[in-house]
């Protein structure tokens, strides 16, 4: 096996782009109104292409796959269906989704959380082949949903490698709420459930999958992984005997800059390409290699426009109020990211503390400021640019306060914007919560 190789960051995710002309944002908050999202396709492009360079190199084949839990706009999932990628989806109304997207099932690799029968039937019946299981009761209702809908269904094992991870999110510790453990011989084993698919004719064993974290700061963690994963199949083929190895999936965990240094594809890449192809010539087969990414690809093709509606001077501090609150950038509360900030125009940097503040009635509706931010010359009337805002932003999104949900923009590849979701009306949001329905008895 391979020594992992420890790399230095080697650059930083430059979060100043997409670039937008002032001018055109004002245009844009005048037509439409503040807040709002403005998506660039160039950068979701170019995201995709920055992974599959990473890994060109790889002997064997390779995919990439986008966590379409990330930011499930249509806009969004067309222009990655356009890429030719993949799609790692975790519930069948994403299915229903990306198929109304152009997208095809045989491009999905479903990874359930619940995995109930029902589920399971679902997205089979929808054309879905490459299930991953996370359980032996989930194993056993995938056989019950195949024996109802007929069809073999390509399964691979999700694996908690139980490895230290050094992240913002971590999901291979030990006891986790993700995957089954490489040891010990309980039904929920990772040995138990590999047995049982090979065992049952309706399945067809197809590879392991695991999910180290989210904000991976150093790729070792995934040499660890790899390394106890090998260790594991070889002891299963002496137990069970020879199976074939068609699909490893690393999962996600590639990191977007919310105001420090994180290592790009490359560095992920050039920590694990060697021992990735050890483990081919070892496996005597060469697997298809899947990396997952939602934050990533997402994340920097995103920025949020808001308008300040109000300032106050109390004490040494200057505090800026936007019409935007932490409802429209859930991370900024639930995470704390550091995003880059800007004034427009004209936004400069300044020593004077400023506290950039939403319109929430609410004291955790403070937003976190990365120090690239540039808040100098904030006044009312003003924009203020948030980026790096695309992934999880608009889908946690919230109507706290009656506020409708917000206009999302696309800047196409060609450089024309288009409205790519209509902001809502105080009135719809009404009728959605109920409004002016009539009221009628339920029968239980």
């Amino acid at each position: 096996m391979p020594e992992p190789r420890a790399n230095p960051v080697t650059k930083v995710r430059n979060l100043t782009t997409p670039k937008f002309d002032d001018q055109e944002l004002y245009s844009l908050a005048e037509k439409f109104g503040t807040p709002y999202f403005l998506i660039d396709e160039g950068v979701l492009r170019k995201n995709v292409s920055e992974i599959e360079q990473a890994y060109q190199k790889f002997k064997g084949p390779f995919r990439v796959a986008y966590s379409i839990k990330a930011n499930f706009n249509p806009a969004v999932i067309k222009t990655f269906v356009s890429e030719g990628i993949m799609f790692d989806l975790t519930a069948s109304n994403e299915l229903y989704f990306l198929m109304k997207c152009g997208g095809s099932p045989e491009n999905v690799i479903y990874t359930s959380i619940t995995e109930t029968v029902a589920e399971y039937e679902s997205v089979i019946k929808g054309g879905v082949r490459k299930i991953v299981v996370s359980s032996y009761n989930g194993l056993l209702n995938l056989i019950e949903a195949t024996s109802r809908v007929g069809g073999e269904v390509d399964v691979l094992v999700r694996v908690n490698p139980e490895v230290h991870v050094k992240a913002e999110l971590r999901f291979s510790m030990r006891h986790g709420k993700f995957g089954v453990p490489l040891d010990g011989e309980s039904d929920d084993s990772a040995l138990s459930m590999l047995k049982k698919i090979l065992e049952t004719p309706s399945l067809k064993f197809d590879g392991f999958h695991f999910h180290l974290g989210s904000q991976i700061e150093d790729p070792s963690c995934y040499s660890e992984a790899l390394e106890k994963l090998e260790s594991f199949i070889l002891g299963a083929r002496r137990s069970v005997g020879t199976f074939p190895i068609n699909t490893i999936d690393i999962g996600g965990g590639l990191p977007t800059s919310y105001g420090k240094n994180v290592p790009v594809p490359a560095d992920f890449s050039a920590t694990i390409l060697e021992q990735l192809s050890s483990l081919a010539e070892s496996f005597g087969s060469k697997f298809t290699l899947i990396v997952e990414s939602g934050r990533y690809l997402s994340a920097d093709s995103t920025i949020l426009v808001s308008r300040i509606v109000n300032v106050k001077r109390f004490g040494d501090n200057k505090y800026v109020y936007l019409d935007a609150g932490y409802n429209n950038l859930a991370d900024s509360a639930l995470l704390r990211h550091e995003y880059p900030v800007e004034v427009i125009p004209g936004g400069s940097t300044t020593h004077q503390k400023t506290v950039l503040v939403g319109r929430l009635c609410d004291s955790l509706d403070v937003f976190t400021t990365s120090s690239r931010s540039k808040l100098g010359g904030a006044e009312v009337g003003k924009l203020v640019v948030f980026r790096g805002v695309g992934a999880y932003s608009i889908v946690l999104s919230s109507p706290f306060h009656c506020q409708p949900r917000p206009y999302i923009h696309m800047r196409d590849a060609q450089g024309k914007y288009m409205v790519v979701r209509k902001g809502q009306t105080v009135e719809e949001l009404f009728d959605d919560e109920g409004g002016d329905a009539p009221k009628a008895s339920t029968s239980v």
